[in-house]
């Protein structure tokens, strides 16, 4: 590994975040393998904590990942912890909270999420509970993981005393892009996830299912950009997301040690990278049902 690369690590694994939703589902667009052993998971984590990147995402929606992490990095102070909960009463909210906690084996999280914003503003007192348990310390941050960029407004607009959002951002998703700098100057840390939209943006432009046809020149755009810098197109993807302006961290999903090496290994790429931003700025898609994952069809 380079030099370069070695001195811009630090800096990138900061700015990751290592999601686990591949550790309890068999999770993705071009995902073949299935769900890892637990044997793979547990070098995924040993190479995470040996690279520095010791925040990880997860849920309690994600399959068993949240039992996996607590018996896998429960006891390993190394590791940071963030998960997802449903909203709802505010008993049901802190039920759900204690059950997390025990799967994960921790007496504090570094962050709790809603999993959506609608159920939320649905159910607005379930705020209260994620307050008491930041105020009690089982958590540092509280959020929400959100969908559109109105919920952020909408957010903002309300004053919530929010800590944390988690919001999709990549080359081609970039509906956030004008309110994300608003959340991190009101003190919210922003991460961001589908860097590389569940695969999709990886996918061989004349691989692409039929669904995803009209992408192909984009896709192809973005393949020639990438090249001519000379960037690997993960690295361009993964930085494009990970260095957007207001974003403190990018949420990454791996299924193996070389598939994480990858990533972190776009480091070295960061000063290229940067260089294409208004480029892959351009390639930003207006069609929803192309750049929202629960709007495509059904996998075969």
């Amino acid at each position: 590994m380079s030099a370069q690369s070695d001195a811009a690590m630090p800096a990138l694994t900061q700015r990751l975040a290592l999601g686990t939703a591949q550790f309890g589902l068999a999770y993705g667009l071009n995902n073949q393998a299935g769900q890892p052993t637990t044997l793979a998971v547990a070098e995924v984590l040993a190479a995470a904590q040996a690279a520095g990147l010791t925040l990880l995402d997860t849920a309690a929606a994600y399959g068993n990942s949240e039992a996996r992490l607590g018996e896998l990095a429960g006891d390993n102070a190394a590791f940071s912890l963030i998960t997802k909960l449903p909203a709802g009463p505010p008993a049901q909210v802190a039920q759900h909270l204690a059950e997390s906690l025990a799967r994960l084996r921790r007496g504090k999280l570094y962050g709790v999420l809603f999993h959506a914003f609608g159920p939320l503003q649905a159910q607005p007192a379930a705020w209260q509970a994620l307050q008491a348990a930041r105020a009690a310390g089982q958590v540092a941050r509280i959020g929400v993981s959100l969908y559109h960029p109105h919920e952020a407004e909408w957010l903002l607009a309300q004053g919530w005393d929010l800590d944390l959002v988690q919001v999709p951002y990549n080359v081609l998703d970039q509906r956030f892009a004008g309110v994300l700098p608003r959340l991190a100057a009101h003190g919210v840390e922003v991460h961001v996830r589908s860097a590389f939209l569940q695969g999709l943006l990886l996918r061989e432009p004349a691989s692409l299912p039929p669904f995803f046809q009209p992408l192909a020149p984009k896709l192809h755009q973005l393949r020639a950009l990438a090249h001519e810098a000379g960037v690997p197109l993960a690295a361009a993807l993964l930085l494009f997301a990970a260095y957007a302006p207001g974003v403190a961290r990018a949420v990454i999903g791996v299924d193996s040690v070389a598939n994480l090496h990858e990533n972190l290994r776009a480091a070295s790429y960061l000063a290229a990278a940067e260089t294409l931003r208004p480029a892959l700025a351009e390639l930003a898609e207006p069609t929803d049902t192309f750049i929202l994952p629960y709007a495509w069809p059904p996998r075969p």
